[in-house]
């Protein structure tokens, strides 16, 4: 029954002007408060005095006058006196409240509920007898309730019944010798009288005739019970009615005020007794009654009308359109009046655009019509044009200086550009000039709750929902403001009656989902956040097509994050990725991608195939995102609309982990945002034994990142960063016994910089620069290497002989490279055009020693350049289709050989034309098609990860550092990749989550490997290089399943095969030398590797989880001149933990490889180095 009421409230789901404005999020600022103007402040001052001297001070608080409409006055304890009332004013215990005809007033208790009272009714607010609480003892009249702290304590009373308030929101009616009538809306009460007892739940009415026994009926028409207090915007152009010449005398004062903009002071200065002489007159009339909600006057006004059919439409529309009734016939407009009215039902039907045509219609048909140019700026706010608003809305003002919504609409323009303060203070003159105007309540309260001022912030959220109880979007904010407060049950509560409101708002379930995903409760989460996708587009109401896309992006991003907390980390990256292409501009969804290739990268550094895409995404996420929108800092993780309620604060996060073999991990940050600057400091530190002799590693990072926010629309951001890496031989090896025992390297950054800047034109437009400088100074020591020695023909110059002899080896590098790139972002809501273009230049200076027989030492200058030019065109053709295109040119100017003593003074160019395409078709909602071919050019450092450009299309990765493993072949500077895929994903309505996925890629590279000619008798070595030239195929295909069960588990399984191909060759060597040069040298080699990885999780609600894995392994190899026995093994992990509330910190401990299995893995498939030994493992973290 509750839920049946609820939905006929909702049906009338109001279309206030600035109801998509509250959608909006507000920038995460915090200023203090300016004051207001002198003049203000004296007027301020002189209605207090005045009030003060009216009326006596109450003694005990018992209740605040917030709004006044019309006709208010109060009557102290003890006296009969009644005094004009007004806002602000304290109601002591005994007092007495009563409102005239067309007349409200709104009144906060000393409890905090809030209490809207209608026209013609007299009530007292009493103590009750032990002093716990008030009785509200209504003597006529009608007022709605709304509590959200302690309903058990206020009771109240009417002529004919009493009853226990144990609910929260009802509305209340009774009249002097008539039927007293309560609707509860949600809650409990308790009705008795000398007859009989009633117990009234949710959804259920109660009737008390006199000298009869409460009764429950039927509730037919729930929205006409309170239609009294919702607010229904202007719409009557008074400048358009036929007024005779006596009623435009007679009616002066109000028309002056209507015209100003100011409802309440019209009706107000309406001649007393007047009775309108004519229909136009009547109409106008009827306009005043709607201002304060008097529905029913005003439709019997109507329909006394004989002529004026036009105008009386206007009214009926905007009444259907704050309703959400149907109209049964809708006219071309012909007035100015017809024209607004018709924007608002057309509004209330999601034709916003359409919308906006008729609100221009308004401001053509009638130039001087305040209310129409606010109109036309409310809609143009609500698609993004913040330009166009702000126009509009000056002309608005000047035509209509005190209209309560084009404040309001002023506050949230001020409120968008940082303006907090000064965004209150119109706030402020909004609720003084019309205190039943809801939004204005909500920009205040969400602007206090920016500026740390929660429980205030919440109270006027609270009034604001209380105002307009039938609007669903009042209640998100709510309850995300008692969630700010640490306040989970009413948070729920109010989230779950937004629900119910409205059934295809999808805001109350992302907000419900962050809530849950808070408090541990992940499946819960997964199913809101994918309820929140599948109603997105029902925010059409308040939202053109393309801000939609930006909206179901939000809701990806999100959605991504949690899969990837249940496990399901391949359904959290593609769910990332398709956040990215429904919105390009989405920095959340940057950022979540950016995290989940960071989870693929080696900790070691060892193999770099995911640096590029982890590190460019990171920049574009960081270059994109406001202030305040994320944290700066790279180690917490983000959670999108955190900003909506988020004030200046810092953060400090720390992220121990310690593995028995005496490694250690540690994250450290401290974060935070102060006004329009947000900063990190990030630190890293890794130390780790190693699993064999010299494969210890340790590596420090410290990066500085500040972000200014110089407008609403322009950005500064600067990084500074440095690293420190140390380590002996980490690299992977088939057979742990080869690996080196005395190489030693070193690394440091020290340090990067980078700059960069974002302008916004408008929604979908942006601009992106870039510019760095980077500084990276490498080492290679080892006293026992091994070189290449050639011997060639004094007659050809072939080479005759190949060996590996010992040598010393001692290198060093430093580069010194500046990068600058410029990106243009076009998006609208069918098409995404990314245009850039780059250029990269670096210095070298490198020095080599390497000591055999006599010293080679040398030292080569060569130069760095890069030049890129791309462009991506993404457009959806279909709801469920979209094509995207791409194409690139690079230019590449590197070192013949710098990296493999001894190395070359050469330089190499290539240059290439990269073409891209790919699609993503969703044939069916929960089915996916997806498909990739691309082509690009390598470079040579990480050079090649500084970059804005796009590195995926249609979920498939296509900014690839390289493709063949480091640990087989180390740096192979300019290869040329090409890359296909092919996925098909599928959702079951049994929350089973399915995917095939095939990919090929392929990179082709030539190299010149340092070598020593020996020449004659003393055979005297000359550095000098043969070329090589390596071509890598691997083909994959994986099958993933993901199932979640009830709201505590979670399962996983898939199985993955890779082939890697291997064509090396020496064309220099010949076939019966090539085994000396390398073991694949002239020759194809060929690995498979299968592995299937299970798991289970359990996730309860109190914060405790676990989670047991299994990875099954086997490889075989082929075509090596030594044979590599292929492997076959398992291995098997457990963890328990606990995770605290909010998040805010979290214990883990677990068992890895229980099963004590060592392996040997060739690395020419690129595989996660699993741990060879039993290995116990403890974490720790914590965010505040």
């Amino acid at each position: 029954m509750a839920a049946q009421l609820l939905a006929q409230i909702a049906q009338a789901d109001t279309m206030i002007p600035f109801s998509h404005l509250a959608r909006r999020p507000l920038p995460n600022r915090a200023k203090p408060r300016s004051s207001l103007t002198p003049f203000f402040v004296l007027a301020t001052m002189f209605a207090l005095e005045q009030s003060a001297s009216a009326l006596p001070v109450a003694t005990a608080q018992a209740g605040l006058v917030l709004t006044i409409e019309g006709t208010v006055e109060v009557s102290r304890a003890g006296t009969t006196q009644w005094a004009s009332a007004s806002t602000n004013l304290s109601l002591g215990f005994g007092d007495s409240l009563r409102t005239g005809p067309h007349s409200r007033s709104t009144v906060r208790l000393s409890d905090l509920s809030v209490l809207r009272v209608n026209e013609n009714t007299v009530l007292e607010i009493r103590s009750q007898s032990e002093g716990q609480g008030s009785i509200l003892d209504l003597k006529s009249g009608s007022c709605y309730f709304f509590n959200r702290s302690k309903p058990a304590s206020l009771q109240f009373r009417t002529p004919l019944i009493s009853g226990a308030i144990r609910g929260t929101e009802f509305n209340l009616a009774a009249t002097e010798n008539g039927p007293t009538r309560v609707t509860l809306f949600e809650g409990e009460v308790a009705l008795n009288n000398a007859k009989g007892n009633l117990v009234l739940q949710s959804g259920e009415q109660g009737v008390v005739d006199p000298g009869q026994a409460p009764r429950k009926t039927a509730v037919l028409h729930a929205i006409n019970i309170i239609q009294w207090s919702l607010y229904y915007p202007a719409v009557l152009d008074p400048d358009e009615l036929d007024l005779t010449q006596i009623e435009q005398t007679t009616l002066a004062d109000s028309l002056a005020a209507y015209r100003s903009g100011d409802l309440l002071a019209a009706l107000g200065r309406y001649p007393e007794n007047h009775q309108p002489a004519s229909d136009a007159g009547r109409v106008y009339y009827a306009a005043l009654l709607l201002a304060v909600g008097q529905v029913e006057q005003t439709e019997v006004d109507l329909k006394s009308l004989q002529a004026s059919p036009r105008f009386a439409q206007a009214l009926r529309t905007v009444i259907a359109s704050v309703k959400h009734e149907e109209l049964a016939s809708t006219e071309t407009p012909s007035t100015a009046s017809e024209w607004i009215a018709q924007s608002y039902y057309l509004q209330s039907r999601s034709r916003l655009n359409e919308a906006l045509r008729a609100a221009h219609g308004a401001v053509s048909r009638s130039p001087n019509f305040g209310f129409a140019w606010v109109r036309v700026a409310e809609l143009e706010f609500g698609l993004g044009r913040v330009h166009s608003a702000k126009t509009d809305l000056e002309r608005g003002l000047q035509l209509s200086p005190r209209n309560a919504q084009a404040l309001a609409l002023r506050g949230f323009l001020l409120a968008s550009e940082d303006r907090v303060s000064q965004a209150i203070a119109f706030f402020d003159r909004a609720i003084a000039m019309d205190g039943a105007l809801a939004n204005a309540w909500l920009g205040r309260g969400l602007c206090k709750i920016r500026q740390g001022q929660n429980e205030a912030g919440r109270q006027d959220l609270q009034v604001a929902a209380a105002l307009e109880p039938n609007r669903a979007d009042l209640r998100d904010y709510l309850g995300k403001a008692w969630d700010q407060v640490h306040d989970r049950r009413h948070a729920e509560k109010e989230l779950h009656l937004a629900k119910q409101l409205d059934p295809a708002d999808p805001t109350p379930w992302l907000y419900s989902a962050l809530l849950a995903h808070e408090y541990n409760r992940d499946n819960e989460a997964i199913a809101d956040l994918e309820k929140s996708k599948e109603l997105n587009n029902n925010r059409s109401v308040y939202r053109s097509q393309f801000l939609l896309d930006q909206d179901q992006a939000v809701r990806g991003a999100n959605l991504a994050k949690v899969y990837q907390d249940v496990g399901m980390s391949d359904v959290s990256v593609r769910e990332a990725a398709r956040a990215v292409d429904l919105d390009y501009a989405n920095y959340s969804a940057h950022l979540f991608l950016a995290n989940s290739y960071d989870a693929l990268r080696d900790p070691k550094k060892a193999n770099l195939r995911y640096e590029t895409p982890w590190f460019s995404q990171l920049l574009v996420a960081e270059l994109l995102a406001p202030v305040g929108s994320v944290s700066l800092s790279r180690n917490v993780s983000q959670q999108e609309y955190s900003r909506l309620f988020e004030g200046d604060h810092l953060g400090v996060y720390s992220d121990t982990e310690y593995l028995s073999r005496g490694s250690w991990v540690q994250n450290a940050s401290e974060y935070g945002n102060f006004g329009r600057t947000g900063f990190a400091f990030d630190e890293y530190y890794r130390s780790e034994n190693g699993d064999r002799p010299n494969n210890d590693l340790n590596d420090f990072n410290f990066s500085a990142r500040f972000k200014q926010q110089i407008t609403p629309q322009d950005s500064l951001f600067l990084e500074v960063n440095y690293s420190d890496y140390s380590s002996g031989d980490v690299l992977q090896y088939y057979d742990q016994g080869a690996a080196s025992r005395t190489l030693r390297l070193t690394e440091t950054q020290d340090p990067n910089v980078f700059a960069g800047y974002h302008h916004e034109w408008s929604p979908g437009i942006h601009t992106l620069f870039l510019l760095g400088r980077l500084q990276d100074s490498f080492t290679m020591e080892d006293p026992n290497a091994r070189v290449l020695v050639t011997t060639k023909s004094f007659a050809t110059g072939q080479i005759v002989g190949v060996g590996q002899a010992p040598a010393q080896i001692s290198y060093a590098s430093d580069l010194a490279a500046y990068t600058a790139e410029l990106q243009q972002i076009f998006q609208s809501a069918s098409q995404c055009l990314v245009l850039g273009a780059r250029y990269q230049a670096g210095d070298i200076e490198t020095h080599s020693f390497v000591q055999r027989l006599v010293a080679t030492n040398q030292t080569i200058m060569p130069d760095l350049t890069r030049a890129s030019v791309y462009g991506y065109y993404s457009y959806q053709v279909a709801e469920s289709l979209q094509l995207t295109a791409g194409l690139s040119y690079d230019y590449l100017e590197y070192p013949q050989n710098n990296e493999i003593p001894p190395v070359s003074s050469g330089q190499a160019h290539k240059d290439q034309v990269s073409p891209k395409a790919g699609f993503r078709w969703t044939p069916l909602q929960d089915t996916t098609c997806r498909g990739v071919w691309t082509r690009s050019l390598g470079g040579v450092f990480y050079d090649a990860s500084v970059r804005l450009e796009p590195t995926q299309i249609a979920g498939f990765n296509q900014a690839l550092r390289s493709i063949l493993p480091e640990s087989v072949a180390g740096l192979v500077p300019g290869s040329e990749f090409e890359s296909f895929g092919l996925a098909f994903d599928q959702k079951f309505p049994t929350r089973t989550y399915a995917s095939v996925v095939g990919e090929l890629l392929t990179s082709d590279g030539e190299r010149t490997v340092g070598t020593l000619d020996a020449f004659g008798p003393a055979l005297l070595d000359i550095p000098s290089g043969v070329r090589q030239t390596l071509e890598f195929e691997e083909k994959s295909l994986a099958v993933i399943l993901n199932q979640l069960v009830g709201e505590q588990f979670a399962f996983g399984a898939s199985y993955r095969v890779s082939h890697a191909l291997l064509e090396d060759r020496v064309l220099a060597v010949a076939s019966s030398l090539s085994g000396f040069f390398s073991p694949s040298a002239n020759r194809d080699v060929s690995a498979t590797l299968q592995q299937v990885n299970l798991y289970a999780r359990f996730n309860h609600r109190c914060g405790f989880f676990s989670k047991v894995e299994s990875v099954w392994s086997a490889q075989s190899n082929e075509g090596y001149s030594a044979p590599l026995p292929g492997d076959d093994f398992w291995q098997f992990n457990a963890f328990v933990g606990y995770r605290f509330p909010r998040r805010v910190a979290e214990i883990q401990l677990g068992l890895l490889n229980i099963g004590d299995q060592n392996y040997k893995l060739n690395p020419l498939n690129l595989y996660s180095e699993l741990p060879r030994s039993r290995t116990l493992f403890a974490g720790l973290k914590f965010n505040f």
